[in-house]
């Protein structure tokens, strides 16, 4: 079982016991969130793997050493009874390294930086002593900036001379979400779908 099943089930397990434990739902005292949070990054990764792979087929070029960690983000949700609104800032930093037709050494360093903005509400379903379930949704924009470096003379002639930026819708979508802890410190894991990925995970400070 791996990590995303693994926090997934918790979720859904943490769901059903406030479910069953009798409804009762106190606004919070403090009127701001702030959060940090790391999520999986997943379909940025996939999309560059496929988008890739398509390249390099038509090229044949060889892309090496994938790196990813995952998506940042800055977060701020500004309270109102059952509902929360604000924001989320997301950035996540992919690069690999492009070994050009015909050749055996890795020639271009790619570099795409992604920076998104997403407008955010959340609705908290219950809220019980330490334990909160609530689910959000996200829609924006994803910034990637894209550059090239070049790592032999292959790759002077190969590699692009100016950035890149490219603009493109960017969503997350995340039904079941869990915040442990009281109103002003807390940690929190939410599953769904979306550009960060399928888990994010963090923390949150209320004032």
């Amino acid at each position: 079982m791996n990590l995303k099943t693994i926090v997934l089930s918790l979720c859904v397990a943490s769901s059903i016991s406030v479910t069953r434990a009798e409804s009762k739902f106190t606004p919070s005292e403090n009127k701001h969130d702030i959060r940090l949070s790391v999520s999986d990054g997943t379909p940025l990764t996939i999309t560059e793997i496929f988008g890739g792979a398509l390249s390099d087929g038509l090229l044949g070029s060889k892309r090496t050493d994938e790196k990813m960690i995952g998506v940042f983000g800055l977060g701020y949700r500004y309270n109102i009874n059952r509902f929360r609104v604000g924001g989320d800032l997301g950035f996540a930093l992919q690069k690999d390294k492009l070994t050009l037709s015909g050749q055996n050494t890795p020639a271009v360093q790619e570099r795409k930086l992604n920076f998104m903005i997403l407008p955010t509400a959340e609705f908290i379903y219950l809220k019980r002593n330490l334990v909160e379930l609530y689910g959000s949704a996200s829609a924006g924009v994803n910034l990637c900036r894209e550059s090239e470096k070049a790592l032999n003379d292959e790759g002077k002639e190969a590699a692009s001379k100016n950035a890149s930026l490219s603009t493109t819708f960017a969503y997350q979508i995340n039904p079941i979400a869990v915040r442990v802890g009281n109103d002003r410190v807390g940690g929190f894991v939410e599953a769904g779908f979306g550009t960060k990925g399928f888990v994010t995970a963090g923390i949150s400070v209320g004032f």
